[in-house]
C-alpha cells in the first residue's frame, strides 16, 4: 500500500474518533444569568469635588484644620446600579452617589440617562435613583437571602475600574458578616462571597443561579483576595419600603408599611407589615398581616410596585386596594378605597424645646442685636436652655449657632422642623455648633459637635 494511502486512512480514522467525542453545553447557569439580567445593570459615573490642603505635610493643629491654603479638584466616581422597576427606578449604594451633583447611568446597549436621587439611607449604604426613559425597562427580580446555602453559586455584574458590564462568579462564602467601614460606622449581617468584587462594582447586583437578586455588592477588603461583601436582599426590601414611603418623600399621610410578596393559600400579594394608628389606612380597617392583591386594578410584582404607584397619587385622590386577610377562617378578597391626607409641618421651636429643652430662633436683626451679632443671617441660634435639660447637659449655651442637624444644614425653623420630625423619642441627634466669643485677643470661633438624645418630657408633645 502506497505511503500516501496509509496517511489518508490514519487521518480519516482520527477524524472519525474526534467526531465521537462528547459535546458539553457551553451555556452554563452563569452564562444564562448574565444574558437574562445584564440589560438591567447600569454603570454609574459622576464627578465629586474634593478639597485638600496645599501643604498636607504640615501638621496643622486640630483647631485650625480648616485654615491654610486649599485646592479643589474634580475626582471621577465610578459605580454600578440595577433597575428594580420597569418605570426606571434603580438601586445602588449610598456612597456611590453621595455628594455627586450629576449622575450618569449607562446601559449595556450604550443608552445614557441622567439619574436623580429619590431617597438615600446612608446607615444601610443604600440609595434609590430614577431615570426617565422612553418605554419600559428590563428589571431584576427580587429573590430572598434568608435561605442562602454556603457554597452555592453566585454571580456579580458591575463596572470594576470602569470596565463596563463585567461578570464574575463565585460562591457564598459566609453569611451574617459585620464589617467596620469607618469610624463609628458598621455594615452588618452581610453576605460574604469569593466572587471578584473590585472598586466600581459597588452598588451592582449579586445574583443566584436563577437570576434573582440576593444582594447588593457594597464593600471589599483591600488587603485580602477573594473576599467581597453584599447587602442581603431581605435587608434591601425592608429598607426600600421605608425609603419610598409617601410620608418619607412628601408631606402626606397614608399609614401603610408594606413588605415583600407573600403566598397565603391560593392568594399571592404584598404583605402589610404595619398600619399607623389614626391614619387613612387604619380608618379603613386595614391591618398588619393583610395581603394586598391589586392596586387600582393592577397586580403588584414587588414591593417597589406599590410605592411607585403611590408617587403618582395626589392628596385626596382615591387609591383602590384589593386585599385579603389570610388569618380568617374563610379568607375572601375585599376592596377598599382610601386617600392620602396632607401632613402639616410641625413647629421647629416646639420640637427643639420638647426633645432637647432648648429655645431656638432664626437669627433675625432683633435677635442679632440681642446677642451682639453685626447683622441678621440665615442661620439658627440657641436663645435659651433649660437647666438640667439635654442641651444644657451637653454644654450648649445661649448664643450658640446651629450649623448642622444630623448632617443637614437648617437655615430656618421650617427646615429644622423638617429634620426633627424624623426623630422619635430615644433617637440620637448630632448637632454641629459654632460658638463665637469676644475676649482679650479679639473674636474667637469654636466649632464642636454634640450628640443629644431626644427625651420629650410628659405632655411636651
Amino acid at each position: 500500500m502506497p505511503p500516501t494511502t496509509v496517511v489518508l486512512i490514519l487521518l480519516s480514522a482520527a477524524a472519525s474518533l474526534g467526531s465521537q467525542e462528547p459535546q458539553f453545553p457551553r451555556e452554563t447557569p452563569v452564562v444564562a444569568v448574565y444574558r437574562r439580567t445584564q440589560k438591567a445593570v447600569v454603570n454609574l459615573s459622576g464627578e465629586q469635588t474634593v478639597s485638600r490642603r496645599v501643604w498636607p505635610q504640615f501638621d496643622w493643629p486640630p483647631a485650625f484644620e480648616a485654615w491654610g491654603p486649599r485646592v479643589q479638584r474634580q475626582v471621577a466616581i465610578l459605580g454600578s446600579g440595577f433597575v428594580v422597576h420597569e418605570d426606571g427606578f434603580l438601586v445602588t449604594n449610598a456612597h456611590v452617589v453621595e455628594n455627586i451633583p450629576r449622575i450618569k447611568a449607562v446601559f449595556s446597549d450604550g443608552r445614557e440617562f441622567q439619574a436623580r436621587i429619590i431617597s438615600v439611607d446612608t446607615s444601610k449604604d443604600l440609595a434609590v435613583l430614577k431615570i426617565d426613559a422612553d418605554g419600559k425597562l428590563p428589571f431584576i427580580e427580587f429573590g430572598r437571602s434568608d435561605d442562602l446555602l454556603i457554597g452555592e453559586t453566585v454571580i456579580a455584574i458591575g463596572n470594576p475600574y470602569g470596565y463596563a458590564n463585567t461578570v464574575t462568579s463565585g460562591v457564598v462564602s459566609a453569611v451574617g458578616r459585620d464589617i467596620h467601614v469607618a469610624e463609628g460606622f458598621w455594615l452588618r449581617d452581610l453576605i460574604q462571597t469569593d466572587a471578584s468584587i473590585n472598586p466600581g462594582n459597588s452598588g451592582g447586583p449579586l445574583l443566584n443561579v436563577n437570576g434573582q437578586l440576593i444582594g447588593v455588592t457594597t464593600a471589599i477588603r483591600a488587603e485580602a483576595q477573594n473576599i467581597g461583601f453584599a447587602i442581603p436582599v431581605d435587608l434591601l426590601i425592608d429598607n426600600v419600603g421605608q425609603m419610598l414611603m409617601p410620608e418619607k418623600l412628601r408631606r402626606v399621610r397614608l399609614g401603610l408599611t408594606i413588605g415583600r410578596m407573600t403566598n397565603a393559600g391560593a392568594f399571592r400579594g404584598l404583605i402589610v407589615n404595619g398600619v399607623s394608628k389614626g391614619s387613612p389606612a387604619d380608618e379603613k380597617k386595614l391591618a398588619a398581616g393583610d395581603l394586598i392583591l391589586e392596586i387600582d386594578g393592577h397586580k403588584p410584582h414587588s414591593i417597589v410596585d406599590f410605592y411607585v404607584r403611590m408617587m403618582d397619587k395626589e392628596v385626596g385622590q382615591p387609591i383602590r386596594l384589593s386585599y385579603v386577610r389570610p388569618q380568617e377562617r374563610s379568607a375572601r378578597s375585599r376592596t377598599v378605597e382610601l386617600a392620602m391626607l396632607p401632613r402639616p409641618l410641625p413647629d421647629g421651636r416646639v420640637l427643639a424645646q420638647a426633645y432637647f429643652q432648648m429655645e431656638v430662633s432664626e437669627l433675625t436683626a432683633a435677635i442679632a442685636r440681642q446677642f451682639s451679632f453685626a447683622s441678621a443671617y440665615p442661620i439658627l441660634i440657641v436663645t435659651g436652655v433649660e437647666a438640667g435639660g439635654g442641651a444644657a447637659q451637653a454644654g450648649i449655651k445661649p448664643g450658640d449657632l446651629i450649623l448642622q442637624v444630623n448632617a443637614t444644614t437648617p437655615h430656618d425653623l421650617r427646615e429644622l422642623a423638617t429634620e426633627l420630625e424624623k426623630v422619635a423619642a430615644g433617637d440620637k441627634v448630632d448637632l454641629k455648633i459654632l460658638r463665637i466669643t469676644v475676649g482679650q485677643f479679639g473674636q474667637m470661633e469654636r466649632r464642636f459637635q454634640v450628640r443629644l438624645e431626644a427625651r420629650p418630657r410628659h405632655g411636651s408633645l
